[in-house]
Formats: C-alpha cells, sequence, structure tokens
C-alpha cells in the first residue's frame, strides 16, 4: 500500500508539472506583425498541427497519402497583410483546381468567407490556381480547408499555416493601404548660428556726431550750465578772496587785519618784523627759572649736604 501510494503521490507531481509547464507556453504572448504586406511560406498539414488530430475520413491509416496530396494542392507561399488598424489577412493559393470544387474555409476553428482575388485554370496552359483571401486572428492562426476532390470522389480536409514573413507580394494580388513613415525632420539650426556670438548691433555702438554735425547752441548751453552746476557742487578748496595763507615761517601770535580782510603788516621802520609774543612774559618766565634755581641750590647745601 504504501509504495502505491508513493507511485500515486509522483504521479500526481507529474502531471502538475506538465500542466504548469502547458499554461505557460499557452501564455507566451505571440507578437504580430506590423502594418505592411508580406510574402510568407505557407505549410499544408493532414494532422492538426497544434492538436494533432485527424478530420479527414481517410484517418491515420491514410495519413502518408493525405499529407502528399495536401502538398500538391496547397501553393508553397502564401500573402500575409497587415492594415494601419492591425486587421491581419491572409491569402492562400489553391493548385489543381481543375480537380477541386467548392473549397471552405475556418480560422482556428471559426467559420469564415473567403474571397476569391484571382484564378488561372481553365485551359492548357494555365496554372490551375485559385487564390483565397480571408481574416485571420493574427499570422499564427490555423487555416481548416475542406474542399471535394473529383478524382477521389469525396471531401478532403487538412491544415494550411504560414511562417517565415518577408516584406514583399511576389504576384498575389494585394488590398492593404502601407502607412509610410514621414521623412521630413524638423528644422534644427546650424551649430555655428547657436554657437557664435553676434556681433553688436550698429545701433547700440557710440555715434561720434560732433566731427561732422555742428553741435546745437542750445544744447551747448544746457551742457554748460549743467557742467557749471555740477562744479558748483564739488566742495571748493580755496581761500576767500583777499585772505592769504600765513607763511610757514611766521611765529604763531596775534595778528591784526584790516576792515577788508587784508593782514596788517607788522614790520618796524628798519624793515625787520617784530618779535612775536610780549616781553613782560619772557621776563616772568626768566624769574621763575633763576628763582627754582636758586631754590634747588639752598636745598642741596641745607638739607641734604647737612643729612650727608
Amino acid at each position: 500500500m504504501k509504495h502505491t501510494a508513493k507511485k500515486l503521490i509522483h504521479a500526481l507531481c507529474g502531471m502538475a508539472a506538465m500542466l504548469v509547464l502547458v499554461a505557460s507556453i499557452a501564455s507566451v504572448p505571440v507578437l504580430a506583425a506590423s502594418n505592411g504586406i508580406y510574402l510568407a511560406t505557407a505549410t499544408p498539414h493532414y494532422k492538426h498541427p497544434v492538436t494533432g488530430v485527424i478530420e479527414d475520413s481517410g484517418g491515420a491509416g491514410s495519413a502518408v497519402l493525405g499529407q502528399s496530396m495536401t502538398e500538391s494542392a496547397t501553393y508553397k507561399q502564401a500573402l500575409v497583410e497587415v492594415d494601419p488598424q492591425g486587421n491581419t489577412y491572409v491569402t492562400i493559393r489553391l493548385q489543381l483546381m481543375d480537380n477541386i470544387k467548392d473549397p471552405q474555409f475556418q480560422v482556428d476553428g471559426k467559420a469564415v468567407s473567403a474571397t476569391l482575388t484571382q484564378e488561372n485554370y481553365g485551359s492548357l496552359s494555365a496554372e490551375n490556381t485559385a487564390d483565397y483571401r480571408m481574416k485571420v486572428n493574427s499570422e499564427n492562426s490555423v487555416i481548416r480547408c475542406n474542399m471535394f476532390v473529383i478524382a477521389m470522389g469525396r471531401e478532403v480536409i487538412f491544415y494550411i499555416t504560414v511562417s517565415n514573413l518577408q516584406s514583399g507580394s511576389g504576384d498575389f494580388i494585394t488590398s492593404v493601404k502601407v502607412e509610410t513613415p514621414s521623412t521630413s525632420t524638423p528644422e534644427t539650426t546650424k551649430p555655428s548660428e547657436t554657437t557664435q556670438p553676434q556681433a553688436p548691433s550698429q545701433s547700440t555702438a557710440p555715434v561720434e556726431t560732433e566731427s561732422t554735425t555742428p553741435p546745437d547752441s542750445t544744447h551747448s548751453e544746457t551742457t554748460q550750465s549743467e557742467t557749471s552746476a555740477s562744479e558748483s557742487t564739488k566742495p571748493t578748496t580755496s581761500e576767500p578772496e583777499g585772505e592769504t595763507k600765513p607763511d610757514s615761517s611766521d611765529v604763531p601770535g596775534i595778528q591784526e587785519f584790516d576792515k577788508a580782510g587784508n593782514k596788517v603788516s607788522t614790520e618796524n621802520e628798519s624793515g625787520e618784523s617784530e618779535k612775536p609774543g610780549n616781553p613782560m612774559v619772557w621776563w616772568i618766565v626768566g624769574g621763575v627759572v633763576v628763582l627754582a634755581a636758586a631754590g634747588g641750590c639752598v636745598w642741596y647745601f641745607v638739607s641734604y649736604r647737612k643729612k650727608k
């Protein structure tokens, strides 16, 4: 019982892992082709390319014969068109049309209407082909085709897929408009224009007009008056009129000036200037000096000499 339980658990784990793997593969997004016209490789399948189911009445016993028949009836190229809105159309080409009647199509399990775009059969030199255009979900869709084969006297069912898209249309008839990207680019200034400094404008450069046009008298008067006013505002360093700077050789003292502000000369008749200062002051100063000297001598001999 224990071994049986272990085997059952392993089997369940293996199934769960397979389910996860299948789910992850199914969830991978498929990128659709962009707006354009493409030539693709058309591949016929007697078995369903995804499920492996055979719907044809010949069954698995006729798989080899059925695959050979589908390859003979299907042209090796197909046309894939994607319009600006993202809708995808596939045009397949069936061969041996002189032996085929009433082909019908399904896309991913749903019936669709197909349009006959061109055909080439009915004569000995014809290729016996016909092109059928239908809307599909994407270029990865599976197209199911069922048709009556006259030589076999019964209906045949097979599948077609497209791959390896390359830009082009071959000899197929196209119906989709391809929008070309705009080639115009916004105008840009040249680097030299953006980096080169501009020369100063002539309007801002100083213009000398004195040598070409005579100055206006009114303007001259105004300028002179402005100059005078500016000079009058400057601090004056000139001395009052009639007043002279005392000579550096003069000795400070009392000096006399007349009513007009002129200095009165103190020169004597002999032409020599009087000595500044009062003579009495000098006598007093001299006397004080003499008395101080005498007092100092008396103190020396009387007091200091006596102590010693």
